[in-house]
């Protein structure tokens, strides 16, 4: 397990997490959908609808 990145939002919500989540598949040029990569959320709380 490797830390990979972080980010700093005015609010946890939907929009920020595809926003972020947008940046890593860029980032790391993730292809088929995902296959074999595995993301944790330090997410307590439900996400604010925005």
């Amino acid at each position: 397990m490797y830390p990979i990145a972080w980010a700093i939002v005015e609010q946890e919500t939907t929009k920020s997490w595809e926003w972020f989540i947008g940046l890593l598949i860029k980032d790391l040029d993730i292809k088929n959908q995902g296959e074999g990569w595995v993301f944790i959320s330090d997410q307590q709380k439900g996400l604010i609808s925005s």
